[in-house]
């Protein structure tokens, strides 16, 4: 196909344009409008655009948006040079199922973050998801049918706790609601019905139901026919209360709809240092992206939640590696209140003041390297399981490291170069190999692969690089290939031999370099 010059896209009408976009497309194919390729087209993405026409439009009125939307979905991304498999919602649906089917329920987001899934969380929350609704697709009857408010009272919806949530801030007595009489049977030809919440008011209990546009998985109309029965039952109910499922999410909303029956009593009833600051109606949905921030954040250079320009990839960090964080930027805004009210969350309020440049990154990570045997990409990776020997605020500060060497010092092997650092490699530990190594050492130090690495690190013995890095090694693997170092003791039969229980500003010190109680 013959190309225009830039000045002829420039005179060409929205039907010409979208023409020419079409044979474009028959000719070439989906990957013929991507963004980059409509770009490097000589003008053409520019046309369209001053024609109020961007990608997406583009695709809309050609009729192939779900089309392209499938096939990039199916195809792989390449990260440094490697094709990586694009997550889609089926593909996370997928991965979660298979581990809800290994752990018995589908765990929490930070479960994920720590056993080296932290991508699909990420993906998760990037396509406007939150976890109740992996739960709820997951199918996951233990943690998904029902959520739980913090009066300990199990939902069947967000709405309903949110709803209790508001109430219970207030000290409003409250509980789940009971089944319709037998008279809403006897008109609407249903065999029962449940009111959502009943609330205790000043002369009584009140009937209160949640609507809802499409809940529960049912069809639109059928839910339709069974809001108009129930809303027909009550008309004549002085004491029933309908509210919109939009309004649970809003105290401001929820007050004013509130007002006739309870007046305006303000919050008080705080049982985590976070529910002063997070409005009630949103304290069952933030815990899982609370938990998801303070992942993130430890992962900065510098260890504080990044600002809402670097979530989204704008202005100076527009360039910047890895994806756009823009519906935990949503999130944040909505239920946090902004980054700054979500930093006094993480305790971050003033924020780190830690100036990250290459010579300061490399003496922190020779640092690092000294006292631990290992670099901090290894210590991340030894976490990645779940099972790390390394204390939490180690783990985080191998993350902040990984991080800033990559921006600083041209990543971790440019640094471990410069430094004349050698890495030693992960042994690859299989069940006899590691009742070997700790044989090997239990035997050599009369202590166990813990005791050893305490000793390394507190001075109390001067054990080698290579006892030092296999002890944290078969702790790591321990927790990986047995259900931990105690079994591994057991089956070798080594008492862990007992010692001087260390005063308390001791005990201080070993968890400041790492070490596990």
């Amino acid at each position: 196909m013959g190309r225009p010059t830039t000045a002829r896209f420039s005179l060409m009408t929205d039907a010409e344009l979208l023409a020419y976009c079409r044979n474009l497309y028959e000719a070439e194919g989906f990957a013929a409008l991507s963004f980059s390729a409509l770009k490097k087209h000589d003008g053409l993405y520019f046309a369209l655009y001053k024609l109020g026409i961007n990608q997406a439009t583009l695709l809309d009125k050609l009729g192939i948006a779900d089309a392209y939307s499938a096939h990039k979905g199916s195809q792989p991304l390449i990260r440094n040079g490697r094709h990586v498999q694009r997550w889609t919602w089926e593909r996370i649906v997928a991965e979660a199922r298979e581990v809800a089917t290994l752990q018995g329920n589908l765990p929490p987001a930070p479960w994920f973050q720590r056993n080296g899934r932290q991508s699909l969380v990420q993906a998760t929350y990037n396509m406007g998801k939150t976890w109740e609704d992996l739960r709820d697709a997951v199918g996951d009857f233990a943690t998904s049918n029902f959520v739980a408010s913090r009066n300990g009272l199990r939902w069947r919806s967000h709405p309903e706790a949110s709803l209790s949530n508001f109430l219970y801030a207030r000290g409003i007595e409250h509980r789940r609601g009971d089944r319709y009489p037998d008279a809403y049977a006897d008109q609407s030809g249903r065999a029962y019905g449940f009111y959502d919440l009943h609330l205790k008011a000043g002369d009584g209990w009140f009937d209160v139901e949640i609507w809802g546009d499409n809940p529960g998985g049912h069809g639109e109309a059928k839910y339709r026919a069974k809001r108009g029965e129930k809303e027909a039952f009550n008309s004549t109910n002085p004491r029933f209360l309908g509210i919109e499922f939009r309004d649970c999410y809003d105290d401001s909303r929820l007050a004013s709809i509130l007002v006739p029956f309870i007046g305006t009593p303000e919050p008080y009833v705080f049982d985590r240092p976070t529910d002063r600051i997070i409005h009630s109606t949103h304290w069952s949905n933030t815990d899982e992206l609370l938990d998801h921030c303070r992942v993130l954040a430890a992962e900065m250079p510098d260890g504080v939640f990044p600002t809402e320009e670097w979530l989204r990839k704008r202005g100076k960090w527009a360039d910047r590696p890895g994806p756009a964080y823009n519906t935990v930027s949503v999130y944040v805004k909505t239920w946090f209140g902004g980054v700054r009210r979500l930093r006094e969350l993480l305790d971050q309020a003033d924020s780190s003041t830690t100036k990250w440049d290459r010579p300061t990154v490399l003496a922190a990570w020779q640092t690092f390297w000294s006292k631990h045997g290992l670099t901090p990409s290894q210590v991340r990776a030894s976490g990645r399981n779940g099972a790390s020997i390394f204390a939490p605020e180690t783990w985080r500060e191998a993350g902040r490291l990984a991080s800033a060497v990559v921006k600083y010092a041209g990543g971790a092997d440019a640094a471990n170069e410069a430094l004349g650092i050698e890495p030693i490699l992960q042994k690859k530990w299989t069940r006899e190999a590691i009742l070997e190594g700790f044989q090997r050492l239990t035997t050599k130090w009369a202590a166990t692969p813990s005791q050893i690495i305490y000793d390394r690190r507190t001075g109390r013995a001067a054990i080698p690089d290579d006892d030092y890095r296999d002890a944290c090694q078969l702790m790591d693997a321990a927790g990986r290939e047995f259900s931990g170092p105690a079994e591994v003791l057991r089956l070798i039969d080594f008492k862990t031999p007992s010692r001087k229980r260390a005063k308390r500003g001791s005990r201080q010190r070993a968890s400041q370099l790492g070490v596990p109680d």
